[in-house]
């Protein structure tokens, strides 16, 4: 019997030697660059999904900082008009430790300039909210001592915040107090109606100051007689767990934080960590690199159409009582950073339609649009700010409180 390994063709034989080492190093180098090839294009593709989640993710929270400083913005000035008027252009406030204010002008909304064109401004709104109806209610007898008599209509009740003042005065501040105690019945009412309500203020308790921490502390009436300034009226500004409150917002540590500067008077500061502040400090949104914001101003108290936006600087740092009355709307820019730096430039300077350049991203497109600098913000070794995707969020928020107390 013929053997078959020995009858196998030359040909049959090299193929069942198997590979030899030219052919195995040849299809381990076509395996390692397809594996290599295969690697790149999970490692791109990777990069572009982290892309993607990161600009995702700032655009997010800049719609979420913007809404909430609209929401702010649109209820600033709640409970301190009455009947189309302000109650007061200055108020006297305590806080429960300190004086906030003493015959100060009220605002409803204050922007503070950054310290420099590379920090980002703070926005404080003053309203009052919670869930009882923000009442107004004639004072009825002059307010002597601690006590206030009002209308027995209204829903104030103990531990409410209140205001007291004269609606439409220019030259009588009003003043911030704490009902302590239920209000009770009175038959007197200085002849002004058949029954009322007393509201006790006691000095040094709660938000109520000793009145001789004041310059200026009217005797509220019924009428203007003598020492004593009417028709006042007292107006419920919410309750003293938060219904009451001013709002600020602020950037810190690439956070947009919300804070109560009724009785956090400084910008919160904080750690690495956005989320690192103390209590009653909340870091709203996060990735968020500058605030910039600007008022709307009308020709006159009266008018309640913006004819120019202005910058919270020179007379409008701290603009007088008249002026305020001619704050109606202001306009807040946001800008949002990805988290992750580029290897590669990838953001360029902006000029917007009207010539204003920038250091970043344009804002609003007109010739008074904030100027957004990035060249400040803080970076890794070897990056600047133009290594970052960046995400514009824009508002014009009225001040519809101030512009019904004209309409």
């Amino acid at each position: 019997m013929n053997n078959p390994r020995l009858s196998a063709s030359p040909r049959a034989r090299r193929h069942a030697r198997g590979m030899s080492l030219i052919e195995l190093m040849i299809a381990g180098t076509i395996g390692l660059l397809v594996v290599l090839a295969v690697t790149g294009s999970v490692m791109t593709m990777g990069r572009q999904f982290s892309i993607l989640g990161s600009n995702a993710t700032a655009q997010s929270s800049a719609q979420i900082g913007i809404s909430l400083i609209d929401a702010a913005g649109r209820a600033a000035g709640a409970g301190f008009y009455n009947n189309g008027k302000s109650i007061c252009s200055t108020w006297n406030a305590y806080n429960g430790t300190a004086v906030v204010a003493d015959n100060g002008v009220l605002m409803p909304v204050r922007i503070t300039a950054g310290a420099s064109g590379t920090v980002s401004d703070t926005i404080t709104f003053t309203a009052g909210g919670g869930s009882h109806p923000l009442s107004s209610l004639p004072v009825l007898e002059a307010a002597s001592g601690n006590s206030i008599k009002v209308t027995d209509a209204g829903n104030i009740a103990a531990g409410d915040l209140a205001v007291i003042g004269v609606p439409g005065s220019t030259t009588v501040p009003c003043t911030l107090f704490q009902v302590i105690g239920a209000p009770t019945t009175a038959a007197s009412c200085g002849g002004n109606a058949p029954s009322c309500r007393v509201l006790v203020r006691n000095p040094n308790n709660g938000l109520n100051p000793n009145p001789t921490d004041f310059t200026t502390t009217p005797t509220y009436g019924y009428d203007t007689a003598g020492s004593t300034v009417g028709p006042a009226v007292v107006s419920r500004i919410g309750t003293s767990a938060g219904g009451f409150r001013q709002d600020a917002f602020a950037v810190q540590c690439n956070a947009l934080v919300r804070y109560n500067a009724f009785t956090t008077t400084t910008v919160p500061a904080c750690t690495a960590n956005p989320l690192a502040f103390g209590t009653g400090v909340d870091a709203v949104a996060t990735d968020i690199v500058m605030l910039q914001a600007q008022y709307g101003i009308s020709a006159s108290a009266a008018d309640n159409v913006v004819a120019s936006w202005v910058e919270p600087t020179g007379t409008w740092a701290s603009p007088a009582a008249g002026d305020v009355a001619r704050i109606k709307a202001i306009r807040v820019v946001l800008v949002a950073r990805s988290r992750d730096a580029e290897g590669t430039q990838i953001s360029a300077p902006c000029t917007n339609a009207a010539s204003v350049a920038n250091t970043g991203p344009c804002s609003f497109q007109d010739a008074a649009a904030p100027v957004i600098d990035l060249s400040g913000l803080a970076l890794p070794t070897g990056k600047t700010w133009r290594n970052y995707r960046y995400r514009v969020h824009k508002a014009v928020i009225p001040l519809r409180n101030v512009i019904w107390s004209n309409s």
